[in-house]
Order: structure tokens, then sequence, then C-alpha cells
């Protein structure tokens, strides 16, 4: 990727040392830095994703998996994945503004924007109880597969592939719906 060698500041790491901790955070924060600005929901949470990156190489430095020389693989994909975690715990404890509620109602707009996806409603409830369940555990309540998973009696290669028809069913609906 960069060209550099981190093999011996990962060593170094794993012993604890701090000055190896800087010397990857000075190589690599602005590559951290410029993947973090491309991936985030906004602007504000740029630096939080770069310091929780470095946070998560710091505590996880025993456990750093090098790609070839460079620790910059490893550190992208925590900064992906720190990004993942934030916006999914955003958007579900995000709730509609209240000012935005108010103004359908002050509009007497018959048709609420909820009623424009009514139609993802009516094909949830034709799946199975256990797709329905699986969809309330990944979907609305943010719980990876695997939890979800055990959760249900069945395999996270079966919640992944029963997730994967799920999406596939609502985009057909999708596309019939706006046709």
């Amino acid at each position: 990727m960069n060209g550099q060698n981190d093999t011996g500041a990962v060593e170094r790491l794993r012993a604890g040392d701090k000055a190896a901790f800087d010397q990857l955070m000075r190589a690599h924060g602005s590559a951290v830095y410029r993947y973090a600005w491309a991936i985030a929901d906004g602007q504000d949470q740029v630096e939080d994703l770069v310091q929780d990156t470095f946070l998560t190489l710091w505590r996880r430095r025993r456990r750093v998996t090098l790609i070839g020389d460079s620790v910059l693989p490893w550190l992208l994909a925590t900064c992906r994945f720190t990004a993942f975690n934030a916006n999914r715990r955003r958007r579900r404890t995000s709730t509609v503004p209240l000012e935005s509620v108010e103004h359908v109602v002050a509009a007497g707009d018959d048709q609420a924007p909820h009623d424009d996806l009514r139609w993802v409603a009516d094909e949830i409830a034709r799946l199975s109880d256990r797709d329905q369940k699986l969809i309330v555990a990944c979907i609305v309540q943010g719980h990876p597969y695997e939890d979800a998973a055990r959760e249900l009696g069945i395999s996270a290669a079966s919640a992944r592939k029963r997730m994967q028809r799920v999406r596939e069913r609502l985009r057909a609906a999708q596309l019939k719906e706006e046709s």
C-alpha cells in the first residue's frame, strides 16, 4: 500500500512499546483519516473514527495481523467496522424529529411519509415467522448474524442466506411497487 515495513514496529507494539504505537500512528494516521473521511456518515465523525481505530490498535496490539509488511490494511478494516458499528448504533437510537411530524400534521397531508413504504410491511408480513424474527434481530435491533442465529437455533451461514433471500424479495417487491 504505502511501501512501509511495519513488522518491527508491530512487534514492539505487541510488547507494549508506546513509541512504536506513536510511530505507526504517524506513519498511517493521514491514510486512516482520509479513509474515515470517505466512509463517515458526517464530517463530525471523522476524528472519532480515527481515534477509535488507533485506540483499537492499542487495545488489540497482541492480536494485530499484518498483511504483507504493513499494518495499514488492518487499520482500514478496523476503521470501516468502527464506522459501521457507530452508524448502526446511531441509526438504532435515532428518532424522527418532532418538527417533521408536526409539519406533516400542520400541512394536513392525508398520506404520511411512512405510508409510501406500506408495501415493505406487507412483504415482511408474508415472510415466515423465523425470517420475521431474524429481520427484527438483525435489522431493527442491530444484532450480528451470529447472535441472531443462536437465538433462533440456526447457523450463522443460514441466517446470512435467509437475509440475502429477504433482501432479494424486497428488491423484487420494490421494483414491482415502482412500476
